[in-house]
């Protein structure tokens, strides 16, 4: 009788064994099926993302060249400057502009490096404090186009503005997105 429970046992045993090694096989296999699959989802879902984030990435970058072009002073003068206008009034109007465009461009930072939103928020800083400087050294009630006159000529003495270095360094980084 104790050689049939000793053989029982060990019949037992083998099966319990071979239970136990036929789980392992499967949970190995389930668990490796299932890294893969969550590995092919991740690639999947990455590619999904660059292509909805890209195009929004490269219309960032494009609003950004605009809003830098559009801080240029031959562009901004010329686009606000009006007959009669004094040069107080013309120097609230560019101020003005520069935050309006900026403030409305605002949310893209989202979509630029950090250090692509610092030069263009330095860009816009750097535009207002020539604004500013140029039109200390006109009265308020002079003519608009003396006060254009001030800002064209220290302008053309800053060979790389901060304007220009912001749209470079935008452009740059754009194109890495090709």
């Amino acid at each position: 009788m104790s050689c049939e429970i000793m053989a029982e046992f060990r019949d037992v045993f083998l099966i319990g064994l071979i239970l136990f090694i036929l789980f392992l096989i499967v949970w190995f296999a389930v668990r490796y099926y299932v890294k893969t699959e969550r590995q092919k989802l991740i690639v999947k879902i990455g590619q999904k993302n660059k292509e909805i984030i890209t195009p929004v990435r490269l219309q960032a970058y494009e609003r950004f060249v605009l809003l830098l072009e559009r801080m240029e002073p031959s562009q901004i003068i010329l686009r606000n400057i009006v007959l009669g206008q004094t040069a107080g009034q013309l120097h609230q109007v560019l101020l003005n502009t520069i935050r309006d465009e900026f403030d409305h461009n605002l949310s893209q930072q989202l979509y630029v490096s950090s250090q692509a939103w610092q030069k263009i928020k330095n860009a816009r800083e750097s535009a207002l404090a020539s604004i500013n400087d140029a039109a200390s050294k006109v009265k308020p009630d002079a003519a608009a186009s003396e006060l254009a006159e001030i800002i064209f000529t220290s302008d053309v003495k800053d060979t790389i503005s901060e304007i220009q270095q912001a749209l470079e360094f935008v452009k740059d980084e754009a194109r890495l997105l090709f």
